[in-house]
């Protein structure tokens, strides 16, 4: 379902500033599989997730949604096979709506690719 396959990236690269956030990340889940992801400030959390959902590309290394590499795809397209709650509700989709009210939206989303009702 979900394959990174050693992922690196830096930010400021060949600058004073040049931080390695992360460096050849590797994990890979199946359907059912539960993954949680703790660390302190700074230590790439953010980062990771911005790498999967498109926001970010890694300078090495691919993402892989169901077999299928997707490691240059814009997030807009990412998000037709994935999806993200942000912890800070304002910075969602739709944050108007309420934490459930999103969940809800995307689930009918997800219900109805199911069924091929498209």
């Amino acid at each position: 379902m979900l394959d990174l396959h050693q992922l690196s990236v830096t930010f400021n690269e060949g600058t004073p500033d040049e931080k390695k956030a992360l460096q050849n990340i590797n994990l890979s889940l199946q359907a059912g599989q539960f993954v949680t992801i703790i660390g302190s400030n700074g230590a790439g959390k953010s980062t990771l997730m911005n790498m999967i959902s498109g926001a970010l590309t890694p300078d090495v290394g691919d993402v892989m949604i169901d077999n299928r590499t997707v490691t240059f795809e814009p997030e807009y397209k990412r998000s037709q096979l994935i999806g993200r709650v942000f912890q800070d509700p304002m910075a969602g989709t739709a944050p108007s709506m309420t934490i459930e009210e999103n969940l809800a939206l995307a689930y009918s989303r997800n219900k109805k690719e199911l069924l091929n009702l498209e």
